[in-house]
């Protein structure tokens, strides 16, 4: 009995963890070129119920498991449908490529966000206000800056011409699943994910951009409040089970009186 509090105290902890996924989830449904996350569990140690000996036949002894944990918590990185916004810096990425971004300490960070901006310096920022990597720079007299499907930043010279001012490098990921969120819709490369390797986009490269877009969120608000509905009857069942075990358990500490 005392096994069974165990594992149902299990089963709940584990199933507040998902809710706490799936809420999180939910509340990012309008983030742009956000990426759900998948939830996994395993269960833990088995424990013999009898002693090993010499069984007459050759079936194992039965055991029990010690419950349910959660396993793993992976973002999923299929691509989300596609807004147009009509904005010449704006872009989405076609393929499993990912935007460099210059991160908080200096580092280079990863997104699939492409909602990008100029500060008061002409520099090329992320919507969280961090640089676009390679570092890109619309001068003071320059009109009209816009991205092309090839990744390159173009602007209307003070002469009046058009002039490239800067190329956007795409980060191609050998694992996006170990990758490490870390907020601002930014990811890290970790071992797990390996090392991202630039590559250059447009027409018959392994990544395109599609200027004038943004990637949404690949949320399903339907299938997450089904998840979430189904977690919160595993939740009820799991207490239930540890308020049966629980009665049990009195009903024996009785049996003296």
């Amino acid at each position: 009995m005392l096994q069974a509090l165990r594992n149902s105290a299990s089963g709940m902890a584990a199933k507040v963890l998902h809710i706490d996924l799936l809420a999180h989830d939910l509340a990012n449904v309008n983030t742009t070129a956000y990426k759900k996350t998948v939830a996994s569990f395993s269960d833990l140690v088995y424990r013999p119920v009898t002693e090993r000996g010499m069984p007459v036949n050759r079936t194992l002894p039965p055991a029990i498991g010690a419950g349910v944990r959660l396993e793993e918590a992976a973002k999923d990185f299929s691509p989300g449908p596609l807004i147009a916004t009509g904005n010449s810096l704006h872009v989405a990425v076609q393929g499993k490529g990912f935007l460099g971004i210059q991160g908080p300490n200096g580092e280079t960070c990863l997104t699939r966000d492409g909602s990008f901006r100029l500060n008061e310096r002409g520099e090329v920022v992320h919507s969280s206000g961090y640089l676009l990597l390679p570092r890109v720079t619309v001068p003071e007299g320059y009109n009209f800056p816009r991205f092309t499907p090839d990744g390159r930043l173009v602007a209307l010279a003070p002469n009046g011409k058009e002039e490239i001012l800067g190329q956007i490098e795409v980060y191609l990921v050998p694992n996006p699943s170990g990758l490490e969120a870390v907020g601002n819709n930014l990811f890290r490369a970790t071992p797990a994910s390996g090392d991202p390797r630039p590559a250059l986009p447009g027409p018959g490269t392994e990544v395109n951009l599609l200027v004038g877009y943004l990637e949404a969120s690949n949320v399903d608000v339907a299938e997450t409040l089904v998840h979430m509905l189904l977690a919160q009857r595993v939740y009820e069942m799991n207490a239930r089970a540890a308020r049966t075990a629980d009665e049990m358990w009195g009903i024996a500490n009785n049996l003296r009186r």
